[in-house]
């Protein structure tokens, strides 16, 4: 992720402040190119602080930039059209200065937070006002600093290098810096975490700072990031304090307890929390906006190319079904069992289908075979992945794997051209099962199959929970929200700090509760699954999901396996930590988070080993930081030369 690091402690910051001043549904200042302590006197230079950082976020959100927190997992791979970068990242082999994720740019949104901080008192906002609107600040300010701390770190006696720590504004550029301690840091953000959750309100209301931009901080997204500051500080064994585990763990539960006070709560069904209509409903916590129906906030244009400032996370998680798709079979099952004929694709790029970018691809041997292995009792797999494809174009008959003729392909008749108009009708072109199949079944399927051993960074189940129903064209990107933190994370964070605390008992409680939820299927979800996979009607359904929940409640062998204490060495065998990431991957699949969930657990190196062939000879230890960006050490020209992270 490259950000325009022109002066990285610059206080005035043009590309933010253009982002500000095209906030006209909220603000009313003139624009400005500089930001002066007077102006963060006045309610509007506050407003305008608060807005343009939460507007500079989309732009860290946004884009195929976002791809490098999926690189080097468990869960992912590169993709076959990622780029070369990515590539490096996955495979651990010659990462650098150069090439890896440069986030330091938000050092001109920290600026701007300690402006609105350090002059808010001054201004002459009502006080109730004036404490809420430095409470976003703070909120704010702990979130970035929590982001940079996580992917750089901080000095430590083992560590020689990380972020600086800035908590002043500043009105001039400096050429000198140096790293801050690691523990300084941890709690700096603990601090302005807990101090924001103090001053927000519990839930989002219209007399809330931007309340109709997205999903903005309250008191409860303010204690979850607190929870999770104590549970990422308490597996650094060079700062942790006692009691981080369970201060994360009484933090969720409150939360959790007081669920109604906050406005949040699970929906019953998994299909439902992942839907378009409820992107702002109870589930979602904190969302960057990329606003449909706020243009001027978003940059939003809907065009062929799918316009500025879109959401671009749906399409990286795509395979090519136009090119890729084939309805000859091989005589042989091998690694892509159809011989592609350029005559016989049974697909073209529609809006329904999505366009391909194929920069982020499933892991097969960990996220099928492993975190998605039971795709029965478990909805989350159907809810997550699109796994069939019905023909949209009329395509010769196929031939069987002998030579005979297939029978030929029915496409649909409902167009999605110009519209997201999901296919009712017509045969299915491309099908994932899910299962390995003989060679006689594919002979008897009119299009093509791909089972999960044949599963590469090519062809591969494409992730539909992001899917745009709003689109217009079928190049465009997404108008909708990225969910940074969902409730359901709750839930997984007090099974995880309540593991780490020992407490194994309230930690199966929690993570029965999520994948209880898991269980639940309506006969409506089976519209967009295959036929022939299962589904629940009317009569039923109640019998089902009960049976599926019973199914899902964790059995006496992963109650022992979550009894095992956490191991962090290469080779251990399976113990509570890996059933918890488990769950992690089933609940957020595709959400931009996985390499900040390894790095936080200490697992990445141990997982990597496991289950991910292509970075498992080359990861380390020192990979748990990513390597402070060269843009940024070469802007450091006084004082003694900004130290580079250990390893690189």
């Amino acid at each position: 992720m490259k950000f325009s690091n022109k002066k990285y402690l610059a206080v005035a910051v043009a590309a933010m402040l253009t982002s500000i001043t095209g906030c006209k549904k909220f603000l009313e200042e003139n624009p400005r190119s500089e930001l002066y302590p007077s102006y963060f006197s006045t309610p509007g230079g506050i407003r305008a602080g608060i807005t343009g950082v939460y507007s500079a976020l989309r732009g860290f959100h946004q884009g195929e930039g976002i791809a490098y927190v999926y690189m080097g997992t468990d869960e992912s791979i590169a993709g076959g059209s990622a780029q070369t970068n990515y590539v490096t990242l996955n495979n651990y082999n010659g990462i650098n200065s150069s090439n890896a994720p440069d986030q330091l740019g938000l050092y001109s949104d920290i600026n701007s937070l300690n402006g609105v901080i350090q002059y808010a008192e001054s201004s002459n906002l009502p006080a109730a006002t004036k404490v809420q609107y430095i409470a976003q600040a703070k909120f704010l300010r702990a979130w970035i600093y929590f982001q940079l701390v996580q992917t750089y770190g901080g000095l430590t006696a083992t560590q020689k290098s990380g972020i600086p720590l800035r908590n002043a504004f500043v009105t001039e550029a400096t050429t000198a810096e140096a790293p801050a301690q690691l523990a300084d840091l941890y709690n700096f953000i603990i601090q302005d975490f807990t101090e924001a959750a103090s001053g927000l309100p519990p839930t989002i209301t219209t007399g809330n700072l931007i309340s109709t931009v997205g999903k903005t901080a309250t008191s409860a997204v303010a204690k979850a990031y607190l929870a999770k500051a104590y549970l990422t500080r308490g597996y650094l064994t060079e700062v942790a304090q006692p009691g981080d585990f369970q201060k994360a763990a009484d933090l969720t539960a409150e939360l959790i307890t007081n669920k109604a006070t906050y406005g949040l709560d699970l929906f019953p069904d998994y299909n439902d929390a992942v839907k378009q209509v409820n992107d702002y409903g109870r589930e979602t916590m904190f969302a960057i906006d990329f606003g449909l129906n706020d243009p001027t906030y978003s940059g939003y244009t809907q065009q062929g190319t799918g316009g500025f400032g879109l959401n671009n996370i749906p399409v990286l998680h795509r395979w090519d079904y136009i090119g890729n798709a084939g309805v000859d079979n091989s005589a042989g099952i091998d690694a892509v069992p159809i011989r592609i004929n350029t005559a016989k694709r049974p697909m073209v790029r529609d809006v329904y289908n999505g366009r391909p970018y194929i920069r982020v691809a499933p892991n097969a041997p960990y996220t099928v075979q492993v975190a998605f292995a039971n795709q029965v009792n478990d909805t989350r797999w159907d809810a997550t992945f699109q796994t069939f494809w019905i023909a949209n174009k009329a395509t010769p008959a196929g031939l069987k794997s002998d030579g005979s003729p297939k029978g030929a392909l029915i496409p649909t008749t409902l167009s999605s051209t110009n519209s997201f108009v999901p296919p009712t009708n017509g045969d299915t072109a491309i099908l994932m099962p899910g299962v390995e199949v003989t060679m006689a079944r594919r002979d008897d399927f009119k299009g093509m199959i791909v089972t999960p051993r044949q599963y590469n960074n090519t062809i591969f189940p494409t992730v539909k929970k992001f899917d745009d129903n709003l689109r217009a064209g079928m190049n465009d990107f997404s108008s909708r929200p990225v969910i940074v933190m969902r409730f359901s994370e709750v839930y997984l964070m007090n099974a995880e700090a309540n593991y780490m605390a020992g407490n194994i008992t309230a930690a199966a409680t929690q993570l029965n509760v999520i994948r209880q939820r898991a269980a639940y299927r309506t006969p409506a979800d089976g519209q967009f699954i295959p036929a022939g996979q299962f589904r629940v009607t009317a009569a039923n359904m109640a019998t089902a999901n009960a049976a599926n929940a019973a199914a899902m409640t964790l059995t006496p062998a992963q109650q022992a396996q979550l009894a095992i204490p956490a191991s962090t060495t290469v080779g251990s065998p399976l113990n509570g930590m890996d059933l918890i990431l488990d769950e992690y991957t089933r609940e957020f699949y595709g959400d931009p988070r996985r390499w900040y969930d390894l790095v936080r657990t200490r697992q990445l190196v141990r997982r990597v080993k496991m289950y991910n062939a292509l970075g498992a000879p080359n990861v380390q230890d020192y990979h748990m930081r990513r390597p402070i960006p060269q843009s940024f050490i070469n802007t450091v020209l006084s004082g003694p030369k900004y130290p580079q992270n250990n390893g690189y």
